[in-house]
């Protein structure tokens, strides 16, 4: 018979798993470093006079997640919401989704054949569709390190776009760190960067929290016996970033629920980190745990 100790592991059958990578916005959790970047965008965009803003951080470190949860924060009758995941399209290839998410339907190339006309159909569509409804557009452009420096440059140069009272829409670049050395580079972009931040990893502190909100957002009645070495471990090997924390964690808790384990402890999540270092997917290595 199951003891207490195990029925408090068994919460993965029929609960979502704390631990998997998801984008849903119940899992946000709001770490200071999160809250804070969360605030600065929703004053870009209150404010609407600030043009450029820019969202950083290390892999893993949840700038989607904080864009999503920002994005879905946006009344709808404010704002018009434009967000680019494929920072891969040239400017042209740019012009064309964001036409098309603006008009809520595909605008195909051919309709629009030069670069000339999709201007002209951008300046309209924010006008028309934006402008007059009294919104405010918010251009959200995901893994930005990706886009050329000409495409960049062009996006800079939207931002001249504006109505006689006010500007019309708001642009957030986010991606990796090396976007911060790329607008740096670019001296005409980089001075219209009115807003920037960098997300850093979870400090110390803040893991043990992160790790009971997510298993209460799941819906575990009852925590699991996390001990303290455990969580101490998890930190250390995942140096705070919530992608390599979930991914730790989601492995040792499977590992303790088959195994019928009474608690997770630092030896279970030490055989996890071991096999993510033997498959060459974690760079972790400390003597503590190792013999």
């Amino acid at each position: 018979m199951e003891n207490d100790a195990f029925k408090q592991l068994s919460y993965l059958r029929g609960v979502d798993h704390p631990f998997d990578n998801t984008r849903d916005a119940r899992y946000f959790y709001a770490s200071s470093g999160h809250a804070e970047a969360l605030a600065r965008l929703v004053f870009l965009v209150e404010d609407r006079n600030m043009g450029i803003g820019l969202l950083t951080g290390e892999i893993g470190c949840g700038k989607t997640m904080t864009s999503n949860v920002f994005r879905n924060n946006l009344p709808s009758f404010k704002y018009k919401v434009v967000i680019i995941e494929n920072c891969l399209l040239d400017f042209d290839g740019l012009l064309l989704e964001i036409i098309s998410q603006i008009k809520g339907r595909r605008i195909n190339a051919d309709e629009l054949p030069s670069r000339y006309s999709k201007l002209s159909a951008f300046k309209s569509a924010l006008i028309e569709d934006v402008g007059k409804a009294s919104k405010h557009l918010v251009l959200m452009l995901d893994e930005a390190q990706m886009l050329s420096a000409d495409s960049l440059d062009q996006i800079r140069s939207l931002t001249n776009i504006s109505s006689e009272k006010s500007n019309l829409f708001s642009v957030i670049l986010i991606g990796q760190p090396e976007l911060r050395a790329l607008v740096k580079s670019m001296p005409q972009l980089d001075q219209r960067i009115s807003l920037r931040f960098h997300l850093n990893p979870l400090h110390n502190e803040e893991i043990s929290r992160y790790l009971l909100f997510r298993m209460r957002v799941a819906g575990i009645s009852g925590a699991p016996r996390l001990t303290a070495q455990a969580v101490q471990m998890i930190s250390r090997a995942s140096r705070g970033i919530p992608r390599e924390i979930n991914r730790i964690c989601k492995l040792s808790l499977d590992h303790a629920v088959a195994h019928k384990l009474a608690k997770l402890d630092s030896n279970v999540v030490a055989l996890v980190v071991a096999d993510l270092n033997l498959q060459g997917t974690l760079d972790f290595f400390d003597e503590d745990y190792h013999g």
